[in-house]
């Protein structure tokens, strides 16, 4: 049985379909506090527990006749781009959740997957799972932190954890989240308001559409190797031409409004050759991405003022 902490959140929703199309037997874990609870609507046929993974009690119930832990549960950005400074509970959910995940995962002997972010690269080009990572913000820092751990488990204790260092998502899920830069700019398209670009929109970025996203976890569960990192995602773009296509494709009528005192916190691009000389494919790219959102949100059209 898979447990995925989080479950009812973006990712985990995308996941859940999957899971359930495929007949897998699985269970999920949410405190419901970063996700809509209407999205149990869509899992009503999942077995849910209603828990908080910095609980050890809670993650000791949830864990009971599983094999495999897809660890997706954290403390996520609320806004395109920024980062809640005074947030109290990233460390708490990022890193000592994480650690609960760990310790009871390694009583089990279980398999984990661990959600990090690309984010933790902050600056650069191209780059590969071995390059020198810069954490900029409270929740890459976290994420990292969370990462060391992960990796002193699989040295220290022998636990099977593979690091999954995603690229942006986007795209829908019935956990679908706007505050992400690619739906962000699709929701305010279609319904007739400008996009806004930090700086010049030089800055680089990675993305993966999230049904890719939960296919690399199924992907890694099978084709990973314990303590391994993977980069996963598939197109790297400039937030200005992220911002270009998504006008050009959803609503022509808006502008791009570019804020020259607002500079970007960090640019990465990266690459993703080790998943994909696994044999990882991706289904979307970024336009087909943005064409298939669009589509689940075609009846907001009506509501532009």
């Amino acid at each position: 049985m898979i447990l995925i902490t989080g479950g009812c959140g973006y990712i985990g929703t995308a996941l859940s379909s999957m899971l359930m199309q495929k007949g897998e037997e699985f269970r999920i874990m949410d405190n419901l506090s970063g996700c809509n609870p209407l999205n149990l609507l869509f899992l009503n046929h999942v077995e849910f527990v209603w828990g908080d993974v910095r609980s050890r009690e809670d993650l000791r119930v949830a864990m009971e006749g599983v094999d495999t832990v897809v660890h997706l549960a954290a403390r996520l950005p609320t806004a395109p781009g920024m980062i809640d400074e005074t947030s109290t509970d990233v460390e708490d959910v990022n890193y000592l959740g994480t650690r609960n995940v760990l310790e009871e995962a390694r009583k089990r002997d279980l398999k984990v997957l661990f959600a990090s972010t690309c984010n933790i690269y902050g600056v650069g080009t191209d780059l590969k799972e071995d390059d020198e990572v810069k954490p900029l913000n409270p929740y890459s820092k976290s994420k990292l932190k969370a990462e060391k751990l992960c990796l002193d488990y699989h040295e220290k204790y022998g636990l099977d954890v593979r690091i999954i260092r995603l690229a942006s998502v986007y795209g829908y899920s019935p956990g679908v989240r706007f505050n992400l830069v690619v739906n962000y700019f699709v929701l305010r398209a279609i319904l007739g308001y400008n996009l806004t670009v930090f700086g010049k929109g030089e800055n680089w970025r990675p993305f993966i559409h999230v049904e890719d996203a939960a296919s690399a976890f199924l992907f890694l569960m099978e084709k990973g190797r314990s303590g391994e990192v993977y980069n996963v995602g598939g197109e790297n773009f400039r937030i200005k031409d992220v911002a270009e296509l998504v006008r050009n494709l959803v609503n022509p009528e808006v502008e791009i409004e570019f804020l020259a005192d607002r500079e970007p916190e960090f640019s990465y691009s990266v690459d993703f050759t080790k998943i994909h000389e696994l044999g990882f494919r991706l289904t979307y790219t970024l336009e087909r991405g943005i064409e298939n959102l669009v589509g689940k949100l075609e009846v907001l059209r009506n509501l532009r003022r």
